[in-house]
């Protein structure tokens, strides 16, 4: 960067640092200052960008193969020789640059969104939900500057221990619960196909999908069945640091071509993604009336679940494209979320389409529109979906995602039809990701940053691929504008199949099916300490019966 002499875990320290400061010294102020709007409104926007300056002068490796390149040791243990045998360690790379950017502008975006002076309720500088934010963050970014697998297994288990508390203190103890389970089954996940990685590869990178697929596409499923009405903000930073660190880890971790059955069920999941993104209505709270907030929530939700499932199902794929679609990816989302509706242009006023013109522009990177960041890993991904000679998953795959953009249509007729007023402060925030969602300058920008090569001569195009890439857009188009004409003619039962699709039962059963499993080991463990002389002599019997048949 411009300068080197911060330590790779900076943004993680201000950022934890930050959000100490909310919950102790905040609370602890005189109420003249905790009232004073610079400190009310600005004090948690400014320390979110206090630690996106920081980026500026961390101490960056710009070669990949080198790598004692600006390594940095945190500790190191060995109890037989001098040296040290296990290390933590961490360091910023060019690929670690780009999350953490997307990282420092999303929490940007959402802290000026959520203290605007013009909202109509404000919350105290230190309210927890702030700090929790602040807290998974700083998880996120040390993972991203982790250097070696045992600081990247340190640095899984912290998120996901954070992310853990985060559900525990929003009274959901299953899904704090789920997310500890996920730590563990990822890390070992990721030990297993390392260790296996020459003898039998097959069955550690089936653990490692899975362990993926459930970070990427199950768990997601449960966290909107569990928690369905959650505030808009809280859910929007938590999928993009969630998300954001699932895909980290698919382009670090998964270096060849998971096993079949994986693929299967990762693009299966992904077509339901995109069925709900088709389908979700209109969502409706206490007094009937339409949330055009909440519907686009919904939508942009669904679409970006199918999109992270198909980049994990296309992996491996180029380092540099996957990084780039990501930044793309995650930042296209708090835009698009984030856009007040303001209703249909009004060509009298000259500055009516300002707040659209980043939405428009998420919208294209969305699409893999040329010149954009989406434009050459779109094309790398349906490249490498034709490779695979799979017609049923290739049409698998094409399906899901245009169900999945039909949504956008929905999305823009939302916007269209909204009256919400102008919020500056999150014209500001959106407008710091224009340069990463503009088409030609994005992947300037991007290769600047990161001195990687995103032109399209690095990819072997094929008219499949290319045709893919348009018709897909065209698909979802007309499936979103003709949707309620199509859903009558086929005669779908919306509610119904939303209500399946969403796998919102899938929670009950899990229940009761952990019950009866649970009631089962307890009779068997009655049966064999022999506590149940009817049960033991039913057990003679079967076996008696079973020895004779043998014989």
């Amino acid at each position: 960067m411009l300068v080197s002499y911060l330590s790779p875990l900076a943004p993680a320290a201000i950022l934890l640092l930050s959000a100490l400061v909310l919950l102790i010294v905040g609370p602890r102020l005189p109420q003249t200052w905790q009232n004073h709007p610079g400190i009310r409104y600005f004090s948690a926007p400014a320390l979110v960008g206090l630690a996106g300056l920081s980026l500026l002068a961390i101490r960056l490796a710009t070669d990949p193969d080198a790598l004692t390149e600006e390594l940095q040791i945190l500790s190191g243990w060995n109890f037989v020789t001098n040296e040290s045998a296990a290390t933590l360690t961490v360091r910023a790379d060019l690929l670690s640059l780009p999350f953490l950017i997307v990282v420092l502008l999303g929490l940007l975006a959402v802290m000026l969104l959520h203290f605007d002076p013009l909202a109509s309720t404000t919350d105290n500088i230190y309210e927890l939900k702030i700090v929790s934010w602040l807290i998974i963050g700083a998880g996120a970014c040390f993972l991203f500057v982790a250097a070696n697998g045992l600081t990247l297994i340190y640095a899984i288990m912290a998120f996901d221990t954070l992310t853990g508390f985060y559900w525990l203190n929003q009274k959901h103890r299953d899904l704090g619960v789920a997310r500890l389970f996920l730590g563990v089954l990822t890390t070992g996940a990721i030990l297993l196909a390392s260790l296996t990685l020459a003898t039998a590869p097959t069955a550690g990178f089936i653990l490692l999908g899975i362990a993926l697929w459930l970070r990427l596409g199950l768990y997601p499923f449960l966290e909107v069945a569990a928690h369905p009405y959650w505030r808009s903000d809280a859910r929007l930073i938590y999928y993009g640091l969630s998300i954001t660190v699932g895909l980290y880890l698919t382009i670090r971790t998964v270096g060849q071509p998971l096993p079949e059955l994986v693929r299967w069920l990762i693009v299966l999941t992904a077509l339901l993604s995109g069925l709900l993104a088709w389908l979700t209505s209109l969502r409706q709270n206490d007094n009937g009336v339409e949330d055009a907030q909440e519907t686009r929530s919904a939508l942009l939700t669904w679409l970006i679940l199918t999109e992270a499932l198909l980049v994990l199902v296309a992996q491996p794929l180029p380092t540099s494209a996957m990084a780039a679609f990501t930044v793309g990816l995650i930042l296209s989302l708090v835009a698009l979320w984030v856009t007040p509706a303001l209703g249909r242009p009004r060509l009298h006023e000259q500055a009516w389409s300002w707040p659209y013109l980043p939405a428009a522009a998420a919208t294209l990177t969305l699409i893999g529109a040329p010149f954009s960041l989406g434009w050459v890993a779109k094309l790398t991904m349906y490249e490498s979906f034709l490779a695979t000679n799979q017609p049923m998953m290739i049409g698998v795959v094409v399906l899901a995602e245009a169900l999945a953009f039909s949504g956008l249509v929905r999305y823009w007729f939302t916007l269209a039809g909204g009256d919400e007023a102008n919020s500056w402060w999150s014209t500001i925030g959106i407008l710091a990701m224009v340069p990463f969602l503009t088409p030609g300058l994005a992947p300037f920008i991007f290769s600047a940053l990161t001195q990687s090569n995103l032109s399209i001569s690095q990819v072997e195009l094929s008219i499949g691929a290319v045709a893919i890439t348009i018709i897909v857009p065209v698909v979802g188009s007309l499936l979103g504008y003709f949707r309620h004409e199509i859903i009558g003619r086929l005669g779908i039962r919306t509610q119904r199949v939303v209500k399946i699709a969403s796998l919102s039962w899938l929670p009950g059963w899990g229940q009761i099916l952990f019950k009866e499993a649970g009631k089962f080991g307890l009779r068997v463990r009655v049966v064999l300490e022999g506590q149940h002389y009817i049960g033991w002599a039913v057990f003679t019997a079967l076996v008696g019966a079973l020895v004779i048949l043998l014989s």
